[in-house]
C-alpha cells in the first residue's frame, strides 16, 4: 500500500521525526506504521505497531536500527516460524528502495499483511494489517466450500445443474448411480434428451422411450415430482425444480427401500388390525379431540350392552353410560371423564351392574390422544379371593401349630408366621411382621441377649451371621430364660426357605437322663465283663486241678472199675466246664474290644481237614453223616488267621452236628467268588430256624427253640464267638434256613494279595 507524505504531527515523537502535524491521525491508525529515516534509523512507529509487537505503550522505538527492530519483530514470532535471526537477516536483505508486500503468518497464529514503500528523504516505510479474522474468514469459506464439495461428492441423492439450455452444467457421482449409468457416462454441456439417450443406450428397453419423450418435454419453469420404477427393478423419485436463473436442478432419490417399507408397513398394519381383532383384551383409541378413532371386537363383547361408535366423543359416551347404569351410585359421567386423563396410575378395577370385573388402564398416545384397554378379569378376580380364603385358612393352620413357623422369601424377608414364632423368637408382635428383614431381627434378638449373655452370646450371634443362604441348616440356642430352641431351616421352591422354631427344653432333660441311663447300663456292662473276665481266670485254676486229679485217676489201672467210671465222669464235666468258661472269657474280651487277630494268606485244605477231624468223633457218636465236598482244583489262598478260622469251623460244624437228627449229613465245601476271595459253606439237613429268628442266632447265650433246650444243650455263644471272629478277620458270615428244611452257614474270606506271606 502506497501512504502519502507524512504531514508534521504535533507530539514529542512526530516533532523528532521532522514529521509534519497533519500526520497526527497515522498515530492512532489501526495499522501498524513504521518510518525509517536514510540513516536506516527508527523516526516514528505508532500505537498499533507497539500493540502487534506485544510492546507496552510506553515503550520508546524511536533511534532503534533497522537490523534491531527486524530482530525485535522475529524474536516476538512477528516473521513466523524458524530461527529468528535468518527471519531477521531476511528482512534486512530486502531492497527497501522498491515497494514490496508479503503475508506471514505468525507465531501465535495471526496473520499480517507486511508492505514497505520507499519515501523521498531516502528511507522506507513500513506497513503491518492484522487480517487475521479476513484470513480465518477465507480458509473457512474455503472448508465449508471444500465440505459442501464433498458432501454433494458423497451425497447418496443424485443432483444435476441444468441451465436455461437444459445443458448440464454439474452432477454428482450419485447422479449416474440412481440413472444406472456407467460412471463418466455424463458430461458437462450434454442435453436433457442427450441423458435420456445415454439411459435408452445403456438399458437397452425400447419400454423407456415413450417415457423419455414425456420427460424431454415438460415445462421445466414448473416444478415437478414423480416416483417412477427403472427397468432393474429400482424405484427412483425425480424432483425438478426451476431456478431464477432460468435452468432448473434435478434431484434423484432411490427409494426402492422407502417403498419395501412402505409395502412392509401396510403389510404390518393389517396384521395389527388382525392381532386387535383377535385379542382377548378391549381396546378402543382416542385422538386428540377425544373422538373415538377404533375400536376392536373384543371391547364390544366385553362391555356389552355400553358398545362404543366411532366418532363418538369421549365425554359424550361417559354421560350416556351413566344414564345406563354403568357407574357406581354417586359415580358421575364426568368423573370418569376426568380419570381418563390421568395416565401413569395403576389400572383401575370397575365392577358392572351384571357383577363382572373389569381391569381398566389409560395410556398416553405420541399425537396427544389415548389409548384405553380393558380386561374382564372376573375369574381373576374370583381367583383372588378364593386364593385370600386359602391364605387365611393357611394362616389359622400355623397359629395352631405346635411349633413355630416363620416363611422368608430369597430377599430374606419374613413373608408369613404365627404367633409361636414371635414368642420363641424373643421379639414383639410389632418387630416381627411380614416385611422385616432377617439381619434386623437377628440384631435385636442380640441386643436383648437372646443368643446367651457376655462373650459367648456374642459368638454365638457372630456365628449366625451370613448363614442366611444355607439350606437344611439346624441349631440349638438357649435363651436368656433357659428355654432350649431348635431352629430348622428348610429352602423353599422359590428361593425363600421356611424356619421351624421348636421348644426341645423337656425333651433335652429327657434326653439328659437317657444318656444317664445310657451311661449308668455301659458301666454295669463294664463292670459285668470285668467280672466275667476275673471269674474266668478265677474258676480255671481249681478245674484245672479237678481234670488233672481226674486223669491220674484214669491213669491208675490198679483203681476199681467203679472209679475209674467215675473219674472219666469227673474228666468229662471238667472239660465240659473249662470250655464253657473259655467261651465266656472270649465273649468279655469281645465286649472289652479286645480281639488280637493276625491274618495271613492260608492254605484252606489243611485247615479244613483238620477241622472235620476234630468234629468227626461227634459225628458219628450222633449218627450223623460229615462229609467234605471235593476242592476246585485251584483254590486260591485266602486271608484269615488260621487259629481263628478253626475255631470258627468248629463252632460251625458242632452247631450243625448238635441240631441235625440222626441219620441227617453235615458237609462243608470250598468255592471261588467272582473277586478272588473264597466262601466255605457249613450245610446240614437239621431242624433249621425260622427266617425271622436268623438275626437272634448270632446273639449271645441266646437259644432259638426252647422246646429242645434239653434235648440240644449249649451257652448259645458259638455263632455269637464265630461271627465276632470272623469280623474280625474282615470275613463275613451269614445264614440261610428255613424250619424243617436244614440250615446254610457261608463263610465269605477275603482274597490274599500276591506279596502275603503264607502259613
Amino acid at each position: 500500500m502506497t501512504v502519502p507524505p507524512a504531514p508534521r504531527i504535533p507530539d514529542t515523537q512526530a516533532r523528532d521525526a521532522g514529521l509534519q502535524p497533519e500526520a497526527a491521525a497515522l498515530a492512532a491508525a489501526p495499522i501498524s506504521i513504521m518510518l525509517f529515516g536514510a540513516d536506516l534509523r527508527l523516526r516514528f512507529a505508532n500505537a498499533e505497531a507497539r500493540r502487534q509487537l506485544g510492546l507496552p505503550p510506553e515503550t520508546d522505538l524511536v533511534g532503534r536500527t533497522t537490523q534491531e527492530i527486524a530482530r525485535l519483530c522475529a524474536f516476538r514470532g512477528l516473521y513466523g516460524p524458524g530461527d529468528p535471526e535468518i527471519l531477521a537477516e531476511r528482512m534486512l536483505n530486502l531492497d527497501r528502495s522498491k515497494p514490496m508486500r508479503r503475508t506471514v503468518r505468525g507465531q501465535d497464529g495471526r496473520w499480517f499483511d507486511i508492505s514497505s514503500e520507499p519515501l523521498p528523504d531516502g528511507g522506507h516505510a513500513t506497513y503491518a494489517v492484522d487480517v487475521t479474522a479476513h484470513r480465518r474468514g477465507e480458509m473457512e469459506a474455503m472448508e465449508r466450500t471444500r465440505m459442501l464439495e464433498m458432501a454433494l461428492r458423497h451425497l447418496h441423492t443424485g443432483f444435476g445443474l441444468f441451465d436455461p439450455g437444459h445443458r448440464l452444467l454439474r452432477h454428482n457421482d450419485a447422479y449416474e448411480q440412481v440413472l444406472g449409468l456407467m460412471p463418466g457416462s455424463l458430461r458437462t454441456g450434454m442435453t436433457v434428451t442427450e441423458v435420456h439417450g445415454c439411459l435408452l443406450e445403456q438399458h437397452g428397453f425400447s419400454s423407456l422411450l415413450d417415457t423419455m419423450e414425456q420427460r424431454s418435454s415438460l415445462d421445466r419453469s414448473q416444478p415437478h415430482d414423480e416416483v417412477r420404477p427403472m427397468p432393474d427393478g429400482r424405484v427412483v423419485r425425480n424432483v425438478s425444480r426451476p431456478l431464477p436463473t432460468g435452468g432448473f436442478l434435478v434431484t434423484l432419490e432411490d427409494v426402492t427401500a422407502l417403498r419395501q417399507l412402505e409395502d412392509e408397513a401396510r403389510h404390518r398394519a393389517a396384521t395389527l388390525r388382525g392381532v386387535l381383532a383377535a385379542l382377548p383384551y378391549g381396546i378402543c383409541v382416542f385422538d386428540a379431540h377425544q373422538r373415538l378413532t377404533m375400536v376392536n371386537e373384543a371391547y364390544q363383547q366385553i362391555l356389552k350392552g355400553a358398545e362404543l361408535r366411532v366418532g363418538d366423543h369421549l365425554l359424550d359416551i361417559c354421560r350416556e353410560r351413566e344414564a345406563m347404569g354403568e357407574y357406581p351410585p354417586g359415580v358421575t359421567g364426568e368423573e370418569i371423564y376426568r380419570r381418563q386423563f390421568q395416565f401413569g396410575q395403576p389400572p383401575r378395577l370397575r365392577i358392572r351392574a351384571d357383577g363382572t370385573v373389569l381391569n381398566v388402564r389409560n395410556a398416553p398416545l405420541p399425537d396427544g390422544g389415548h389409548i384405553n384397554v380393558v380386561a374382564d378379569v372376573t375369574a381373576l378376580h374370583q381367583a383372588e379371593a378364593d386364593a385370600k380364603r386359602r391364605a387365611d385358612l393357611l394362616q389359622a393352620m400355623l397359629d395352631n401349630m405346635r411349633h413355630g413357623v416363620c416363611l422368608f422369601d430369597r430377599d430374606l424377608r419374613v413373608v408369613a408366621l404365627n404367633g409361636l414364632a414371635v414368642g420363641m423368637s424373643g421379639l414383639r408382635a410389632d418387630e416381627m411382621v411380614p416385611g422385616a428383614l432377617l439381619s434386623d431381627l437377628r440384631d435385636l434378638q442380640h441386643a436383648r441377649g437372646e443368643f446367651g449373655a457376655g462373650t459367648g452370646g456374642y459368638e454365638a450371634y457372630r456365628a449366625r451371621l451370613g448363614t442366611e443362604r444355607k439350606r437344611h441348616d439346624r441349631y440349638t440356642r438357649t435363651r436368656a430364660d433357659g428355654t432350649v430352641i431348635e431352629v430348622s431351616t428348610d429352602p423353599t421352591p422359590d428361593g425363600g426357605f421356611v424356619r421351624t422354631y421348636a421348644d426341645i427344653t423337656g425333651e433335652r432333660r429327657v434326653r439328659a437322663a437317657l444318656e444317664a441311663a445310657r451311661q449308668a447300663a455301659e458301666d454295669a456292662n463294664s463292670a459285668k465283663t470285668r467280672f466275667l473276665a476275673t471269674m474266668s481266670h478265677e474258676l480255671r485254676t481249681p478245674l484245672n486241678a479237678v481234670i488233672g486229679f481226674s486223669e491220674a485217676l484214669i491213669a491208675d489201672e490198679r483203681r476199681p472199675a467203679e472209679d475209674m467210671e467215675f473219674a472219666g465222669a469227673i474228666l468229662d464235666a471238667g472239660r465240659h466246664l473249662l470250655s464253657l468258661i473259655d467261651d465266656i472269657l472270649q465273649v468279655a474280651q469281645i465286649n472289652s474290644g479286645e480281639i488280637p487277630v493276625e491274618t495271613r494268606a492260608l492254605h484252606l485244605p489243611s485247615v479244613l481237614e483238620s477241622a472235620m477231624r476234630l468234629v468227626r468223633s461227634a459225628a458219628c457218636a450222633a449218627g450223623v453223616t460229615l462229609t467234605l465236598e471235593p476242592l476246585p482244583d485251584a483254590l486260591p489262598r485266602a486271608m484269615a488267621e488260621e487259629r481263628r478260622l478253626r475255631q470258627i469251623l468248629l463252632n460251625l460244624l458242632s452247631n450243625a452236628v448238635k441240631f441235625t437228627p440222626p441219620g441227617g449229613s453235615v458237609s462243608i465245601s470250598a468255592s471261588v467268588l467272582p473277586g478272588g476271595g473264597v466262601e466255605l459253606a457249613v450245610r446240614d439237613s437239621g431242624i433249621g430256624i425260622e427266617p425271622a429268628d436268623l438275626p437272634r442266632a448270632f446273639e449271645p447265650f441266646v437259644q432259638l427253640e426252647t422246646a429242645h433246650d434239653r434235648r440240644y444243650g449249649g451257652s448259645g455263644l458259638g455263632l455269637y464267638l464265630a461271627q465276632a471272629f470272623s469280623r474280625a478277620m474282615g470275613a463275613g458270615l451269614t445264614l440261610e434256613s428255613a424250619r424243617g428244611e436244614g440250615t446254610t452257614a457261608r463263610l465269605r474270606l477275603a482274597p490274599a494279595a500276591p506279596q502275603e506271606k503264607t502259613a
